[in-house]
């Protein structure tokens, strides 16, 4: 059963010198053997008051994790300039793995009188340990390092709401939250489980402060879920129909602290400290980034001011945030942000679980099997990467789509994939199964349809327009076309289409091959969804790119264009 309450030890009282304590305890041990021997009872707890807190400068410890994505096995990464400035050094991995997560989840716990641990969701998909265990590993994990609270995210639907709720239910011990997900109207079977085992909001009492939690789930990629019934029957509410009510209740029952913890996105996060009155604190995720110091958002009805912290993605970092509080109010805070590198000791426990795992995947797939080498071993090559240097295309999203278009029983004209389907760079060198299952975890498959000339300038300005929202870095990568994405907020479009070297003609027809995820409307890719003209293949795209470095064995190669940037999109911004 989710766990509702975790008291801290104990404190002495104000007052209380140390040398006092071995008299007190000789004295306290007397009278209990007295009692014992005296009369034949039990003995029995005895019930204490919670200390007063009124007028008092309370402490309180939030560990936060977020975006695990199924990185509970140590992997090989570069990090990034970013990584690097928050901690995160080159040359010290492999990093993440969840035995590394519980030793800093334990050594600050330690460190903390009143703490809670809390999840900000999607801590499914991104690692081959899912593709076999489907959430289970993930599940027991994370109540395994005593987690007390996580909130459901849009990965947690990759494969069902009725897999989440059965994982959940086998496995959990923490409290899943959702404020916003509203389950009773569906007819489904598994919206009961789900209904039942997650809870809008709840509270801890920690050695008398009571800290109130909301869960507010993700809406923004809600339409993003392919599985056909993992967006119905779900009714999503607003954060402004649904947070007022939240607060209220738990203002009802006198906590000193509301924390909305989130999986919306930084943007929206933002938005709701600013518009929505009570909010005391947020511990966010979805974006990946790393807000060091949090953020501070000033209420425009109230002029509190809120915290915003999110600790980033990938099992590289673990967040720790701590409050002085008095009186229901945040006197100051301080955070740090502890990099999982290869200096952290992995805990034996946790060790123990996550073996049973390893040993299972070892079984199953051969990950450590050599399928190519990133450069030829004669030329200093860098990693192969997922975003391009420019916002346009990259390394990864033209090989990939390159692959696609190319596949014997596909061979199309053109092909688009998703750049966001493609989840991390690969490492020079070898390039190993364990490799293409982190950079493309999610068991995508081609699916080919035609296109009129205006449909693909449609599909492309929906390309640019969701790019611009995102910085003017391409949401897509191609082949067999080029274009310029205009990233005017205004009207972002795009321009210069070229096809197979030849200008767009808008009353030709173009065959292309893309994902089914986005074929089905994912992403918001509703020309894709309307196109009636869809065949599924049924080929995994993982499989035609394992297929394509095996072909090459040694890419990117100096004399042809295998995986490089080409500038066939070029973002104007």
């Amino acid at each position: 059963m989710p766990r509702r309450m975790m008291l801290s030890p104990p404190r002495l009282p104000a007052g209380l010198a140390p040398r006092r304590v071995p008299a007190l305890l000789a004295a306290l041990v007397a009278m209990v053997s007295v009692l014992l021997t005296s009369c034949d009872m039990l003995p029995v707890a005895v019930q204490t008051d919670a200390p007063a807190l009124v007028g008092q400068d309370v402490r309180l410890t939030i560990i936060h994790t977020s975006d695990i994505h199924s990185r509970l096995l140590p992997y090989d990464f570069d990090p990034s300039f970013t990584d690097n400035g928050l901690g995160l050094a080159d040359g010290m991995g492999s990093y993440g793995g969840i035995a590394r997560i519980a030793t800093i989840v334990n050594r600050e716990r330690a460190k903390a009188g009143r703490v809670l641990h809390l999840d900000s969701g999607d801590c499914f998909q991104g690692a081959i340990i899912f593709n076999q265990y489907e959430g289970e590993a993930e599940v027991r994990l994370l109540s395994a390092l005593g987690t007390n609270a996580a909130v459901i995210a849009n990965h947690e639907f990759d494969l069902g709401a009725q897999n989440l709720a059965n994982q959940y239910n086998a496995w959990g011990t923490y409290d899943l939250m959702a404020a916003n997900y509203d389950f009773e109207d569906a007819n489904l079977p598994w919206a009961t489980g789900l209904e039942t085992a997650s809870l809008p909001s709840t509270i801890y009492d920690l050695d008398g402060l009571k800290v109130g939690v909301i869960g507010m789930a993700n809406i923004s990629s809600l339409n993003s879920i392919y599985d056909q019934s993992n967006s119905e029957g779900v009714r999503v509410l607003e954060p402004e129909d649904i947070l007022p009510r939240e607060i209220s209740k738990l203002r009802t029952d006198n906590v000193d602290l509301v924390i909305v913890l989130s999986h919306m996105g930084l943007t929206e996060d933002q938005e709701m400290a600013r518009t929505i009155p009570g909010i005391d604190l947020i511990m966010g995720g979805h974006n990946h980034v790393v807000t060091r110091p949090p953020l501070v958002v000033v209420n425009e009805e109230t002029g509190q001011r809120v915290p915003i912290m999110h600790s980033g993605a990938f099992a590289k970092f673990v967040g720790r945030l701590d409050l002085v509080i008095r009186d229901g109010e945040i006197l100051s805070f301080d955070s740090q942000v502890f990099p999982v590198d290869a200096t952290v000791e992995e805990d034996p426990h946790i060790v123990d679980i996550i073996e049973e795992y390893e040993q299972g995947i070892e079984q199953s797939y051969n990950t450590d099997q050599i399928i190519g080498f990133a450069c030829p071993p004669e030329e200093n090559c860098d990693k192969l990467t997922r975003y391009g240097s420019t916002g346009g295309d990259s390394m990864l999203g033209n090989f990939t789509a390159e692959a696609m278009r190319s596949f014997p029983n596909v061979e199309t004209e053109i092909a688009l994939t998703n750049t966001l389907g493609i989840r991390a760079d690969i490492p020079a060198g070898d390039i190993t199964i364990d490799d293409i299952y982190n950079s493309m975890p999610f068991d995508n498959a081609i699916a080919t349809m035609v296109l009129s000339g205006t449909e693909v300038q449609d599909l492309l300005d929906y390309v640019a327009y969701r790019s611009t929202e995102r910085g003017c870095n391409a949401q897509a990568q191609v082949a067999g076309m080029s274009f310029d994405m205009i990233c005017d907020p205004d009207d972002p479009h795009a321009e210069n289409i070229v096809v197979n070297g030849v200008p767009l003609i808008m009353d030709s027809v173009y065959e292309l091959a893309t994902n089914d995820y986005i074929a089905n409307g994912g992403s918001g890719f509703d020309v894709l969804e309307r196109n009636t003209t869809k065949t599924f293949t049924g080929i995994a795209i993982r499989d035609v790119v394992i297929a394509e470095f095996v072909k090459y064995w040694s890419v990117p190669q100096s004399d042809a264009d295998v995986c490089v940037e080409d500038g066939r999109i070029n973002p104007i911004y």
